[in-house]
């Protein structure tokens, strides 16, 4: 069975932020939405497993303070380390509460027991139907750590069920990334975070990393190392910041046998797109292309898988033409297939490179 495991999504802010319901459908959360045409709803339950999605990345995610677009709230921003700590808090909250009410529907994966229950559930069963009676799996990851209160508080988070981290959103505190200086290099404090996180045992998600940073992170880093949602550098054309991964970036992963999720987003895959462009422009084909670019680095379909994020901070119509929604990924199957790629190819690709990781990494 292709189902598919995404490696990331930004559930807990998109519906804390956006006041949006996870178990309606697309269509339901967009008629909420009228005036919302150029980021419209991409994720509802329906579609999550029409498309196959049987366990996703799920991120906690917190607005920094310099790139606050809402109005301060736990759980969607902070200013101090006490407010997010207290967001942090109240986003694995979100993601309890969520489980514990439609348990039919999600179930927190933070350990081999239940990550085996739930991949052997996704090989036996019919995940494409949305009667299917399995749960999606979430696996929670915290996406730019630079508001950490103490290094404590990541043991505790790692008691509530966090088990993957990526240091750097904006950029700053710990080491460069996307809104901070190309040469800012990782930090004093920023090596004793890596040394924390990995005697935690937590994997490291060097997506929004620098160049400099990131090929340090994954030099020095002791234990996984994953970029959950980062497309091909090499692939772009005057990239105004380091967001994506450079080849030489790539290459260090997959020394560690790292794995990079694609991000199935315009401008990330042509960054001469902006809003309003014809959709023929950018095809699942191109997603296909910065795939097939790993995986010729690598020479082997072993690292390359899929990182979303179609809900965190765009959707449609800024998505490849072939895609309306989440439930439209399984398409990409097709592309991958006209460029040579086996059936076991596209299962590394779709679901086992990422469970390799989650093998490796979960306690």
């Amino acid at each position: 069975m292709n189902f598919i495991i995404d490696g990331h999504q930004d559930l807990a802010f998109e519906s804390l932020a956006k006041k949006r319901d996870l178990t309606a459908s697309v269509l339901t959360s967009r008629r909420n939405e009228p005036e919302n045409v150029e980021n419209q709803v991409t994720l509802g339950w329906p579609e999550m497993k029409k498309g196959k999605i049987h366990l996703i990345f799920s991120t906690i995610f917190l607005e920094p303070p310099a790139q606050r677009e809402h109005p301060k709230a736990i759980g969607i921003n902070y200013e101090t380390g006490e407010d997010f700590n207290r967001s942090v808090h109240f986003q694995i909250d979100f993601y309890n509460r969520l489980c514990e009410q439609h348990p039919e529907k999600f179930r927190l994966i933070t350990d081999q027991q239940s990550l085996t229950a739930q991949i052997e559930c996704g090989l036996s069963a019919d995940t494409a139907d949305p009667e299917d009676p399995n749960p999606i799996g979430l696996v929670l990851l915290l996406e730019g750590a630079e508001g950490l209160r103490a290094f404590e508080d990541l043991e505790e988070y790692y008691e509530r069920g966090l088990r993957i981290v990526g240091p750097v959103w904006a950029g700053g505190r710990w080491c460069g990334g996307t809104f901070s200086p190309d040469s800012m290099r990782v930090t004093p404090e920023g090596r004793a975070l890596l040394e924390k996180l990995a005697a935690q045992r937590y994997i490291l998600d060097i997506s929004h990393m620098n160049t400099v940073s990131a090929n340090e992170a994954c030099d020095r880093y002791e234990g996984l190392v994953i970029a959950s949602h980062s497309n091909c550098r090499a692939l772009l054309h005057g990239q105004i910041n380091q967001r994506q991964l450079s080849d030489g970036t790539i290459e260090r992963l997959i020394e560690r046998d790292g794995v990079m999720g694609v991000i199935p987003f315009n401008e990330f895959l042509d960054d001469s797109w902006t809003s309003g462009m014809q959709r023929e422009r950018v095809t699942l084909g191109t997603l296909a292309q910065h795939i097939d670019h790993i995986c010729q680095l690598a020479g082997d379909a072993d690292h390359a898988a899929i990182g979303s994020d179609l809900d965190g901070g765009f959707g449609y119509p800024n998505i490849p033409l072939e895609m309306n929604d989440i439930s439209d990924l399984p398409k990409l199957e097709h592309f991958l297939q006209q460029r040579g790629y086996t059936v076991e190819d596209i299962r590394k690709i779709f679901h086992e490179n990422w469970m390799r990781v989650l093998q490796k990494g979960l306690p």
